[in-house]
């Protein structure tokens, strides 16, 4: 069963603590209904049913249809709307599928307010309508850009696989803190220079996988030249496919701007508003990211793995220096003219 409300700030999954829901998923699938046009109409005993899907799915049937109930804010029901079996268009190109599986399903049929000469057939067919809560999820996520400062903590027992990466400015090198090894250097190719710049989470955490962050968890500080940090924490041991974290944001945003040396009078007003305009953007994606520490979710191991390298998985040889000609003596190849081209 899954449960859809529309609460004051919005639509909300009530089955994972009222979490906010797929606002563009719930309207395409409300649409879908208001705009579903009747191909055929028909009525069917209550044992010709299951033939067509549209068993109630309280008599925990093989051929049970997908109940839908739409309700008023006080919770009555509006209608309700039993989904049965898809079926494709007689004659149409949807019978032969490219793959040899039959063909692709373009109608459903469709029983309103469990009245069995209500049973239609409509040119939709309500593909997403399942009830596994984490699919209606909105699955919006923190994004960090800009880091200028990385660094994963392991916990006792593994804190010499510990690091941390550092640069300076935009387009200065990533360098890699604490003493190297001699003839060593920081392999830039695989630091995970760019952390968590666009990911997804595909479900919330349960509080016992959420409780189990406290104990051996893997900490991953990520800052920016924007003034923002986040600080997540890793559990230790996956879970099926997928990484329990925890998201903290926090941010150090500066009071005023300060002035360059060489700023111009007549750009201090265009400098001023651009560099408020940035503030009230930052200030922005902070509440809204930090809306995100309520909660513990469930990513990809990839999300997360990328990220944490061991320390000895960060350092390479030292590159030799420039490559020799290929000449043994180490000198130019003298040039020698072409003889002349005879006259003809």
């Amino acid at each position: 069963t899954l449960t859809l409300n529309r609460a004051d700030e919005g639509w909300v999954v009530v089955n994972r603590e009222a979490y906010p829901a797929d606002a563009e998923r719930i309207e395409k699938f409300v649409s879908e209904f208001k705009d579903m046009k009747v191909l055929r109409e028909l009525s069917a005993a209550s044992d010709q049913l299951g033939r067509i899907g549209l068993i109630d799915p309280g008599a925990a049937s093989e051929n049970s249809a997908t109940r839908i109930t739409l309700q008023n804010k006080e919770g009555k029901a509006l209608h309700t709307l039993h989904l049965g079996k898809e079926l494709s268009a007689p004659g149409s190109d949807n019978q032969n599928s490219p793959t040899g599986g039959g063909g692709f399903p373009d109608r459903r049929f469709v029983m309103i307010d469990s009245d069995r000469s209500k049973i239609t057939v409509v040119d939709q067919t309500f593909s997403n309508a399942n009830t596994t809560p984490s699919d209606w999820l909105n699955k919006d996520f923190i994004k960090v850009e800009k880091a200028n400062s990385i660094e994963v903590k392991y916990p006792d027992g593994e804190s010499t696989n510990s690091w941390k990466i550092t640069k300076s400015s935009d387009v200065a090198e990533w360098k890699l803190e604490g003493k190297m090894p001699e003839g060593k250097s920081l392999d830039t190719a695989s630091a995970p220079s760019s952390p968590l710049s666009s990911p997804s989470f595909n479900d919330l955490a349960t509080d016992i996988e959420k409780s189990q962050l406290d104990k051996n968890a893997t900490q991953i500080s990520i800052k920016t030249f924007d003034g923002l940090t986040y600080e997540v924490k890793v559990g230790q041991i996956p879970s099926g496919s997928d990484r329990i974290i925890q998201v903290n944001v926090s941010a150090d945003l500066p009071k005023e701007r300060i002035p360059t040396k060489d700023e111009k009078p007549e750009d201090k007003k265009q400098l001023d508003d651009d560099w408020a305009a940035k503030q009230k953007t930052l200030k922005e994606k902070l509440e809204k990211e930090s809306g995100y520490t309520k909660h513990a979710y469930r990513v990809s191991s990839y999300t997360v793995d990328s990220i944490l390298k061991k320390r000895v998985e960060l350092i390479k040889d030292k590159e030799e220096g420039a490559i020799k000609p290929p000449n043994s003596g180490g000198l130019p190849i003298p040039f020698q003219t072409p003889p002349p081209i005879p006259n003809k």
